[in-house]
């Protein structure tokens, strides 16, 4: 017994945790880095694999009282959401942020990245050489004439580009301090080659909207213009909830734009007009009775499906962390998060933190040392100072 006792307390829990904790990352990674959803077998096996990993993560760290009101503030928000909603985006993307203390931020990202490096070369290499099938079809361009285009065993074109999109911004955040011309060519030649590919306008005009808020960013020095890149969440929220209030078919710029963003406008606002908006989630059936097509909208995804209360309680987190971010100087992850701001305005993924890790970065205010290269390491610094303050106070 004393043994077992002695194994117990000179066994480090709290690296155990932390290293189950990037096992959960990198195995639900991996899901999404190869195209699985929650409807294949394979991910349900590694999902349930994966949340093992994340139980131990739980369990093994220690949880200040803030953060353990915290932890149920956001459960107690997610799990009747997603009873309601029947989807566990909430659930996951919140249980992900409370696992997040003593663990790097960077480390999430290298993991990653090289995930997607090794899915993107396995994916597109096997569609080209005939190990996968390669998902040609036709599709009509802007004059209307049908063009090949390919989804390289990642379902439709449209998601291949998203996956190259999103390796390419992770190897963008990674080497941030390196971006140079050479980089920008270097990237803009691989996503104007996928774009002849798969035909992605909305990701082809957010890779250059990235490179633009890229030397906004670099060039500009005054840290107080640099505020606009913590408005990027807001501003999308607002440009989408009115453009979907106010849309008009009669109208002639709203008519374009709506025509440039494939009809989404036109989507949001047959739901908002025959649903109208409630105070609290609604059940997926009852939008069953008039579909109109899917909300690719993020924004008005989670307005008119999780209510107003869920919606600004969301927005007011992600307003806090934009506005942290932009106090320490966090300046990239406020690009990054801009980029993907304006994607949730096209697309729903930005939810999902395994798509979208930047949406992580949220733990910053639960834990505000995930940026530091050790954060285990400063968290026991700054225990171990309260220590001694409670002891000198004591003594």
């Amino acid at each position: 017994m004393e043994r077992i006792k002695r194994i117990y307390e000179e066994t480090d829990w709290g690296g155990i945790g932390i290293a189950s904790y990037y096992g959960y990352f990198a195995v639900n990674m991996l899901m999404k880095a190869f195209a699985y959803d929650h409807g294949d077998n394979i991910y349900k096996y590694f999902f349930v694999f994966g949340m093992f990993f994340l139980v131990i993560k739980l369990v093994t760290t220690k949880y200040t009282l803030r953060e353990i009101c915290w932890a149920g503030i956001l459960i107690g928000v997610a799990v009747p959401l997603s009873i309601i909603t029947k989807s566990n985006t909430w659930l996951l993307l919140f249980l992900t942020i409370i696992g997040m203390k003593n663990c790097s931020y960077r480390n999430l990202i290298k993991i990653a990245l090289y995930i997607r490096m090794f899915s993107i070369c396995i994916l597109v290499l096997g569609s080209t050489f005939g190990v996968y099938d390669i998902g040609y079809k036709t599709t009509p361009d802007t004059s209307y004439v049908e063009i090949p285009v390919y989804s390289f065993a990642m379902g439709e074109p449209n998601y291949a580009f998203l996956c190259v999109f999103l390796t390419m911004l992770l190897l963008l955040y990674y080497n941030y301090e390196k971006l140079n011309k050479w980089w920008f060519f270097g990237t803009a030649a691989v996503a104007l080659i996928f774009y002849k590919l798969t035909f992605c306008r909305t990701g082809i005009a957010v890779f250059f909207f990235c490179w633009g808020l890229i030397v906004f960013e670099k060039c500009v020095k005054n840290k107080k213009a640099k505020f606009i890149l913590a408005l990027s969440v807001p501003v999308g929220a607002l440009f989408s909830f009115c453009t979907m209030v106010i849309y008009n078919a009669e109208n002639p710029v709203l008519k374009l734009l709506n025509h440039y963003v494939s009809g989404r406008i036109y989507i949001m606002n047959s739901y908002f007009r025959d649903q109208g908006l409630a105070l609290y989630p609604r059940t997926q059936e009852s939008f069953y009775a008039s579909y109109y097509g899917l909300i690719d909208n993020s924004y008005m995804f989670v307005l008119l499906y999780c209510g107003w209360i869920v919606a600004i309680f969301f927005l007011a987190l992600m307003c806090q962390t934009l506005f942290r971010l932009y106090k320490l100087g966090h300046y990239k992850e406020l690009v990054m998060i801009g980029t993907l701001a304006l994607y949730g305005v096209l697309e729903q993924f930005v939810m999902n933190g395994f798509m979208n890790p930047f949406i992580l970065l949220g733990a910053i205010l639960l834990y505000p040392n995930i940026l530091e290269k050790s954060p285990a390491t400063v968290q026991e610094r700054h225990e171990a100072s309260y220590e001694t303050i409670s002891n000198t106070t004591g003594a």
